[in-house]
């Protein structure tokens, strides 16, 4: 089908370069042609239809066939067997998450958990003193932990001698000290598209800045160095495969980020799979129109990643309703219209897949009906929507109109499950059939209803935003309750997904929203060798025994790596 072109002199030069994008490379990943059969006590492929199977074979890091041991020993009669004491599934693959950010923290503060300002200020001056970064930069507090208010700056004044960054749990607004402050010396009367400065009374800045803010904050502070962060990465890239993860969605990178995971893969330091959204901005489209991308069987990017709206913990995600808890505030549109609109078309002339961050019922309705307006009817999209965390039920059926994927990630409900509804209500302005009142929580962390709707749901962590580990998705995900068991009962029960549909949103239908289910999740002939070994078959264990899964071992193209 013919995709439409916009009319405009940037389209026009942008288009006038664009080339034939490079085939998926299919090279080989082990470095001999020897044949190992692998069985264990049950292989659960994976497929729609969940068949079992007893061994699978594989050569240069592909399955070459699946089948009976029998069988696959006699048609590779010189072949090594490996048997498994467990159950073999297709390697799990994390459909949102942030890698990178998750290692430069692991050289951060980290603040997780801390009940109160004052414990987070100590914590702040006790990495101060062992840090050699000029700026304390941390991440991981929660005003819900303490109270409803935001902390200010002069809740750091005992952090130590350094300015102080800390971001929020979510990632969605920093808090500073003011050292930071004073230091920065920027103009506080700024307006920044998308981002709020939180003042007090005498309209001095309290510390707090939110969304957009908080990335201009970010820009002045030195980053990381890269040997540090490459150290960072091959050691915690290890905690990945501990929890069976053979390929991760890095939701935002700059093509440096992206060009730094493909050297390390190429240095045989990172044999973890990536499928890569770029970040929106001007660098980003340069690269995509003139196909100057790192590409191999390890390594894709085709999807961009773009901010539509902040996140409901810090009062950034767009609402049709005000928040309950703050009058006449209905949260940050972080992109301008004509901007969005501009970078979807350029990407569908791509045939990019657009990934649009999108949490309240608000943005997650402008976002859809753009979409149904722009992608053309029948067309193999596979366009996704990050979070999906509130949507409008009026709003769910466009997902099944177009190519439409939620993506979603269950820990967010339990994890948000005791202050959600605070921040969501009706108001008496917005009416549904019937002449009832809109009430947007119908629509809050509603996974089944979105599956209904989209027909498949990608499921991820969001780490570090939430817990690095699957399995505490895959429960959130079937018994809406938390791992830990801080919830005494389930959080809208009535959208939990069922164990198939959860092992399929992080296996199987995770490949197909990366547009990878041709090489991955299910553990078919043809593709790649990434499997795992579990303790026991989370499909059909007691719930007591969800809580114990542990990965015995895994393995990407063949090759173990845990």
């Amino acid at each position: 089908m013919p995709i439409p072109q916009k009319n405009s002199k940037f389209f026009s030069f942008l288009f006038a370069i664009i080339a034939t994008t490079s085939s998926f490379s299919q090279s080989n990943n082990l470095s001999n042609n020897q044949i190992e059969i692998h069985t264990a006590i049950k292989i659960i492929v994976g497929d729609t239809g969940f068949s079992e199977i007893e061994a699978i074979a594989i050569q240069n890091g592909y399955i070459i066939k699946t089948g009976n041991l029998s069988e696959l020993q006699k048609w590779y009669p010189q072949s090594k067997i490996i048997k498994h004491k467990g159950v073999m599934y297709p390697g799990l693959i994390d459909a949102h998450c942030h890698f990178l950010a998750y290692c430069k923290g692991s050289t951060e503060l980290n603040v997780y958990g801390a009940n109160s300002p004052e414990k987070i200020a100590k914590l702040a001056k006790k990495f101060s003193k062992k840090t050699k970064r000029t700026w304390v930069v941390g991440r991981g507090w929660d005003q819900n932990l303490w109270g409803k208010d935001f902390p200010n700056s002069a809740q750091l004044k005992n952090a130590g001698n350094k300015p102080v960054c800390l971001s929020r749990v979510d990632g969605h607004a920093v808090w500073v000290n003011d050292i930071a402050l004073q230091q920065l010396n920027l103009n506080w009367d700024t307006l920044i598209y998308g981002g709020e400065i939180i003042k007090d009374s005498q309209g001095k800045p309290t510390g707090i800045f939110i969304d957009n803010a908080a990335d201009w904050i970010k820009s002045f502070i030195p980053p990381v160095d890269e040997k540090t962060l490459e150290k960072s990465v091959v050691k915690h890239a290890k905690d990945c495969y501990k929890y069976g993860l053979t390929t991760l969605d890095e939701a935002g990178l700059e093509l440096n980020e992206i060009q730094f995971i493909d050297r390390l893969q190429k240095e045989n330091k990172l044999p973890m799979r990536f499928y890569t959204m770029l970040s929106a901005n001007e660098n980003s489209l340069k690269a995509i129109v003139t196909h100057n991308l790192p590409r191999s069987e390890r390594l894709t990017c085709h999807s961009m990643k773009i901010y539509f709206d902040g996140a409901l913990g810090s009062r950034g995600a767009l609402l049709k309703n005000q928040y309950c808890d703050r009058h006449d505030h209905f949260g940050l549109r972080l992109i301008k219209p004509e901007e969005f609109n501009l970078y979807s078309s350029i990407l569908l002339q791509q045939n990019f897949q657009v990934c649009v961050h999108a949490i309240g019922d608000s943005a997650n309705a402008l976002v859809l009906k753009s979409f149904k307006q722009l992608i053309p009817e029948g067309y193999d999209a596979r366009w996704r929507i990050e979070h999906a965390q509130i949507v409008d039920p009026r709003d769910q059926q466009i997902f099944s109109q177009r190519s439409i994927i939620p993506s979603v990630q269950p820990t967010h409900a339990t994890s948000d499950a005791s202050w959600a509804n605070d921040r969501l209500c009706a108001d008496g302005k917005q009416r549904v059939y019937g002449g009832k009142l809109y009430d947007p929580k119908t629509g809050a962390y509603a996974y089944q209803s979105l599956l209904k709707s989209s027909g498949i749901l990608a499921l991820g962590t969001d780490f570090p935003v939430e817990a690095i580990n699957p399995f505490a998705t895959f429960y959130s995900a079937t018994e809406r309750k938390d791992l830990s068991g801080t919830l005494a009962s389930p959080f809208k029960p009535e959208q939990a997904l069922t164990r198939k549909q959860a092992f399929l949103g992080m296996t199987l239908w995770a490949a197909y929203a990366n547009r990878e289910d041709q090489v991955k999740g299910s553990l078919e002939e043809g593709k790649y060798a990434d499997f795992i070994i579990l303790n026991h078959d989370i499909l059909s264990v007691e719930t007591d025994k969800l809580k114990k899964t542990k990965v015995k071992k895994t393995f990407i193209g063949g090759r173990r790596v845990y």
